[in-house]
């Protein structure tokens, strides 16, 4: 009794402590929410044949077996199937998983940060063209922005390092281990909290040897399939299945990344517009600010984590395998966050006490984001669904269903 009495009022104590962040965290999320389903269907009056070719991937759990690459989005898809077998449930699953990125995004700016960055970081994230075409779009491709999810459990388990972060890290990987390119980031997320891991090893083998023998049933799958099908561990490591990379071409490509985030996009109608950059002019000042703040203060875990992730996204998006863009998206959008916050504090140190001044400030960067999140949502719903190149790709039947 006496411990659910105090258990309550841990909980009043939270809620009064963070009411006001949980409610900008709860508007924010149903907005999102919205913006993702609206005309989810009719926005390019049709499918692409990469989300067909998904469909009947997920339509049966033998399939997922013996086919287990992006299992964590087949099977979601699979479920959803079951209760309307039609084309719209692929994009509701990519849905979800942008909503879940999201909501991790906005957790780990608001730790990391301060919350102003975290809401502003989040407002221009979510609007971001490339994340909403990926959340949107009824392909796998959106499990990629799951790698957040890994660097919030590693964060949460440095913050308890106690079994239940460390089982809920064991589960994620499992997950994420389905995933193209991914078991790098896995082995990396070991290596970065191994001490972490190794003390909890001590203090409570029971709890983590359960979560660790969970680990091996989820992955039975994954390394039967292997071994039927060896060439999906090509796959699994982020390399093309149709040979093995050129040095000099796959040198250009990875070159080629950085360009395609700053100056001049890629050629990518199902996923893009033109030929133009992933970041707009401010998301590209922020970015650099923020880089510039980890670059100096690599020490930091955070500075350490993102900016490895990003060197090592680059090399294995331009690997030219299954790795896409997507998987970098999220941590260029930390560093707008962290950009966008140190602005903001720069100002409240000039004006420390004077609240119009500070109020003007939060006033010109608030509107910047805001330019910054309609000119990425014109780009999606406006531009890119009127583009020839992009209704030659959509023209699969609304009506059509798995065989």
């Amino acid at each position: 009794m006496a411990y659910k009495m105090k258990l309550k009022l841990n909980v009043q104590a939270w809620l009064r402590a963070n009411w006001r962040t949980l409610t900008m965290f709860g508007v924010m999320l149903v907005g999102f929410g919205w913006m993702l389903y609206w005309q989810l269907q009719p926005l390019t009056n049709g499918y692409s044949a990469n989300e067909l070719q998904t469909m009947r991937a997920s339509s049966s759990l033998t399939y997922i077996f013996h086919h287990p690459i992006n299992a964590p989005f087949t099977l979601l898809a699979h479920a959803l199937l079951l209760l309307d077998n039609h084309l719209l449930m692929l994009r509701l699953t990519s849905v979800i998983f942008g909503l879940t990125t999201i909501s991790i995004f906005f957790w780990l700016v608001r730790h990391w940060h301060d919350e102003r960055s975290a809401f502003l970081g989040t407002l221009v994230f979510g609007t971001s063209a490339w994340f909403v075409h990926g959340a949107r779009l009824g392909t796998p491709d959106v499990l990629l922005l799951l790698l957040l999810a890994l660097v919030a459990c590693g964060t949460w388990l440095k913050q308890r390092p106690r079994a239940v972060p460390l089982f809920a890290c064991f589960i994620l990987a499992a997950g994420l281990a389905y995933v193209p390119g991914m078991i790098w980031f896995i082995a990396a997320g070991v290596v970065w909290r191994w001490k972490t891991i190794d003390k909890i090893f001590n203090k409570q083998l029971w709890m983590v040897s359960l979560g660790a023998l969970l680990l091996l049933v989820t992955l039975a799958p994954l390394g039967w399939a292997i071994y039927k099908t060896p060439h999906i561990a090509k796959e699994l490591v982020g390399l093309p299945l149709n040979g093995w990379p050129q040095v000099l071409p796959t040198i250009r490509s990875i070159v080629e990344v950085p360009v395609y985030i700053f100056l001049r996009g890629p050629f990518a109608p199902e996923h893009w517009v033109g030929r133009v950059p992933l970041l707009d002019a401010f998301s590209v000042a922020m970015c650099c600010i923020g880089a510039y703040l980890y670059a100096r203060h690599f020490k930091l875990a955070r500075a350490k984590a993102t900016l490895t992730i990003l060197a090592i996204g680059t090399i294995l998006s331009g690997l030219g395998g299954a790795v896409s863009l997507t998987l970098l998206v999220p941590f260029l959008y930390l560093l707008v966050a962290t950009g966008i916050g140190f602005m903001l504090d720069r100002w409240w140190v000039v004006f420390p006490r004077n609240v119009i001044a500070q109020g003007i400030g939060l006033g010109l960067v608030g509107l910047a984001v805001l330019v910054s999140c309609w000119y990425s949502l014109t780009a999606y719903f406006v531009v890119w669904p009127n583009t020839p190149t992009t209704k030659a790709i959509f023209v699969v039947s609304s009506d059509t269903i798995k065989k």
